[in-house]
């Protein structure tokens, strides 16, 4: 990819007719520096309005600026330059950028490390692995339903602190009592990214709590087809949620520029195009245009990144068959030199190796695991740009290749440098050099886990999110009145709170400390609810989706109409139609009965007779711990306000359908009733 014509194509994206500006950039020593990254902006977006590179003599060419804009120069290693764009001035000489001093810091702790050191910073094992070659990892993981409350203790002990990661989505939900938030797909319909930031800062909270400082999340991804199994991670099918949600998670995170006491490392995932596979595939193949990546896949992470997002987790898909572990024109063209990301990338789950068989989705119920990463696969994706590679099984042969990799010259001393650098950069900014053992006033707190404060916040996300598609004057309830509430997910924590709870797949049990919808019912209107249909005048009707992760949750080569992922055998998916739904429905229509269903659902689904059976339909995505949001809303204690962040397709035919397709849904982006 030449990057100079992706910038210029950039800047000609956003089609402005100003003259064009001139400048140059220099260090303190007034030598050029080249490959900096230089926009315009009109502050406080976060978006840039026109970008471009400075070339090797420091220059740069650019238009679209006004006198209301600021010039902004970025480059890993220096403070940022921000320059007020003035009225006539065409040209900009010797914009002089600064040696940020967190630098100083990292070249004192780095030259007491060795090359064996640094490979080990470079490397994250699985809990509670922290010995990598002659060295001690730079981090360490478990993946979902795994907990280790102590291993802090000697991760934190070291003399570089060893983070300790976990994919915290949405909510610290491996923990026993936690706060659990609706998934993001949920926050999306909310669209208020004040709310967001307040879930972020609880969730960084909640993880000081349990001991675990670095989360992998938000998603930033922009799901384009409803078939991917991972659709509720992303705020919407439309960039502007991703951009506006995405950055307001990692100010909850991590405070403004990393400003917060409780400040964790947050990580933005997957770059990039996970969301546009073919077909919906999870690890797929996304064909994506140079104009698509600027205009829809590239804006969450540039507003992300300008929040102080630390670090980047690669995806698994390919983009025009390049796979994002590998992918240097990706991961170093444009991420770290034309966003100016000056945090680490980080492999995703044996990441490297997925790299050889790209497409492939591994059975890790079964016990196929792999032990190794291979030589290849480890020279391509660290020369392409990552920086510290998640190996929990496959440590010991990562560490050794690296070394052997470095002797032959097939992985230079420098880019083993730069990674580390990055790694130490990020930890410094998140305070775990200088507080290795976190903030006194969060950490090991336990009542903030599943805290009454942070379940109002939960609470009142679920209230924001709920979308009413259909009322034919049923809602909102009335408190006088007797109500049936009935389904499979009306009286189970574990269906509502979805997958990434309590496991990789989420569980269908209990959840220690939720409310369940049925329970909220109970709460909101006391002495409303009944035991059966026949003493109910309205039948609340909650049904939906079984929880499921990654690759578990893709349609594949199903005819998935009126279709609902039922049962989950962690092999394969099995289908409920619906037609027994609206059977239900109908029979209890018949008795005279008005019938309100709440969809509980990862994803908009192509459901249009089901949704046209029943008296009032109700989406109340993948709401988490606190289901008594739905009987606020459904009682009108809090009038319904959620928004849908994707297009709800009529047939599913019609997908991928998205916003500005030219394809009409059954309803369209952004709409949702009230009353």
């Amino acid at each position: 990819m030449n990057f100079s014509k992706v910038a210029l194509f950039a800047v000609a994206a956003y089609g402005f007719s100003q003259a064009a500006i001139t400048g140059n950039v220099v260090d303190e020593s007034g030598a050029p520096v080249k490959n900096a990254a230089v926009t315009v902006r009109t502050l406080p977006n976060l978006l840039a309005n026109a970008r471009t590179l400075t070339n090797d003599k420091g220059a740069f060419k650019l238009g679209n600026a006004r006198k209301d804009q600021s010039i902004i120069v970025r480059k890993a290693g220096f403070l940022p330059e921000t320059l007020s764009v003035v009225a006539g001035q065409k040209k900009y000489d010797n914009i002089t950028l600064k040696r940020d001093p967190i630098e100083n810091k990292i070249d004192e702790i780095m030259a007491g490390m060795t090359m064996d050191d640094m490979i080990a910073q470079m490397t994250q094992a699985k809990v509670p692995k922290l010995n990598c070659g002659e060295g001690v990892c730079g981090s360490a993981l478990e993946g979902g339903g795994a907990y280790t409350a102590d291993f802090y203790k000697s991760a934190w002990s070291q003399k570089i602190p060893a983070t300790y990661g976990k994919d915290n989505v949405h909510g610290v939900a491996d923990v026993k009592g936690a706060t659990i938030f609706p998934h993001n797909i949920g926050l999306g319909a909310t669209r208020d990214s004040a709310l967001v930031r307040r879930i972020g800062q609880a969730v960084a909270e909640e993880m000081w709590a349990a001991h675990i400082d670095l989360n992998f999340a938000p998603a930033i991804t922009v799901p384009q087809d409803e078939r991917w199994g991972r659709v509720y991670e992303g705020f919407g099918e439309d960039p502007e949620l991703a951009v506006s949600l995405g950055a307001a998670f990692v100010r909850g995170q991590q405070g403004d520029h990393n400003d917060a006491e409780w400040r964790v490392i947050t990580t933005i995932k997957h770059f990039i195009g996970d969301g546009a596979t073919k077909k919906g595939y999870d690890r797929g193949n996304a064909i994506i245009s140079k104009k698509d990546l600027y205009k829809k896949y590239l804006p969450p992470y540039e507003a992300a990144i300008e929040q102080g997002a630390l670090s980047v987790m690669a995806s698994f898909n390919q983009v025009n068959g390049v796979h994002q572990h590998i992918d240097s024109a990706l991961l170093t063209g444009v991420l770290k030199t034309e966003l100016a990301f000056d945090g680490y990338v980080i492999a995703d789950w044996e990441g490297i190796e997925h790299s050889t068989t790209p497409g492939a989705a591994g059975n890790y119920f079964a016990g196929e695991v792999t032990d190794m990463s291979s030589k290849d696969a480890i020279r391509a994706s660290i020369n392409a740009g990552l920086d510290m590679a998640m190996v929990p099984q496959s440590v010991h042969n990562f560490v050794k290749t690296m070394k052997v990799l470095l002797a032959e010259g097939n992985i230079s001393e420098d880019r083993i440098k730069d990674a580390c650098r990055r790694i130490l950069r990020a930890k410094i900014r998140a305070g775990r050099i200088d507080n290795p053992k976190g903030p006194a006033a969060y950490v090991g707190v336990t009542k903030n886990i599943g805290s009454n404060e942070h379940r109002q916040i939960a609470r009142e996300a679920v209230q924001k999110s709920l979308v009413i598609l259909k009322n034919n004057k049923v809602l909102p309830l009335d408190t006088n009145s007797k109500v049936f509430v009935t389904g499979s997910h009306a009286n189970n924590t574990g269906l509502q709170c979805g997958a990434w709870t309590l496991g990789w797949q989420g569980t269908m049990e209990e959840v220690p400390g939720a409310t369940s919808i049925q329970a909220g019912f109970d709460e909101v209107a006391k002495g409303t609810r009944v035991n059966t249909a026949e003493e109910a005048g309205t039948i609340v009707y909650v049904v939906g989706e079984v929880p499921y992760a990654e690759w578990f949750g893709d349609y594949r080569g199903h005819d998935f109409n009126n279709k609902i992922i039922f049962k989950e055998d962690r092999t394969d998916m099995s289908f409920n139609s619906t037609d027994e739904y609206i059977t239900q429905i109908k029979a209890w229509q018949k008795a005279g009965h008005k019938v309100a269903v709440v969809l509980i659902t990862g994803r908009p689904l192509p459901i249009t007779s089901f949704i046209k059976a029943a008296d009032a339909f109700v989406v109340a995505w993948l709401p988490g711990s606190e289901g008594a949001g739905v009987a606020d809303v459904l009682f009108g204690k809090v009038k319904p306000t959620g928004k849908l962040p994707h297009t709800w397709p009529k047939d599913a035919k019609q997908i991928p359908i998205n916003v500005g397709d030219g394809k009409k849904g059954l309803f369209p982006y952004g709409y949702g009733l009230t009353y």
